[in-house]
């Protein structure tokens, strides 16, 4: 993709149709071709590490999706025969 952005740029196409034909933001091929021009090819490299660290970890992720899949203790849900049912009547109403 890297390529593909600078060639066509070097042709004289602009930022927006550079992006319809390589299927990017507009915002990323102009990333792309200040690195390269500030850089040289080594601004087309991929650069590592720019998302922020995880707060949680992966265990901590897994249960607070299994959490979210379930249903909220005091929500009501109706049942086939036309009943409301409360799964833990105790709990708060969501």
């Amino acid at each position: 993709m890297r390529a593909r952005i600078v060639e066509p740029s070097r042709a004289g196409r602009q930022v927006p149709a550079i992006a319809d034909e390589v299927g990017c933001s507009r915002k990323t091929v102009r990333r792309r071709l200040h690195r390269f021009n500030r850089s040289g090819l080594e601004g087309l490299e991929d650069l590592g590490g720019q998302g922020g660290k995880r707060r949680i970890t992966e265990a901590e992720r897994s249960r607070i999706i299994a959490l979210v899949k379930q249903v909220p203790p005091g929500r009501l849900e109706v049942q086939p025969g036309g009943d409301l049912w409360a799964a833990a009547e105790s709990g708060p109403a969501a």
